[in-house]
Formats: C-alpha cells, sequence, structure tokens
C-alpha cells in the first residue's frame, strides 16, 4: 500500500464528502458496529484508553494552547 502525505494547504482545498446528516442520525449502536467491522482502525479496550495521555501541541499553537 502507497501512503500519500498532503499539506494542510491541500487537506483545506479538498471537497469535503462526509454525509453528515447520515452520522447525525447514527445510532450509538450503529456506530460501534460500523467501529468494530473497520479492520483498519481497531477499538481500543478499556484498559488502553484508561492509559492514554493527552498528546502535547506542537507549532505555532503550542503557546497559546498549554495543557
Amino acid at each position: 500500500m502507497t501512503i500519500k502525505k498532503y499539506t494542510k494547504k491541500e487537506i483545506e482545498q479538498m471537497e469535503d464528502l462526509t454525509d453528515y446528516e447520515r452520522v447525525r442520525e447514527m445510532t450509538e449502536e450503529e456506530i460501534r458496529e460500523s467501529a468494530e467491522s473497520d479492520p483498519d482502525a481497531p477499538l481500543q479496550s478499556e484498559s488502553d484508553l484508561e492509559n492514554f495521555k493527552p498528546a502535547r501541541r506542537r507549532g505555532e499553537n503550542a503557546k497559546n494552547n498549554k495543557n
């Protein structure tokens, strides 16, 4: 599989194909089923979630948004 990298400018110029109405209408069960069926994004266990730590901010916004 090839990994394609995009600049921030390229991403901002891309067309948003998200069906927000469909997303808003999804139930929690439908969201979970969709997530569980996605082999590219495995769900995290409760133990994993408890061990997550906030990411450090980088770049120009880091100075203004300290955690």
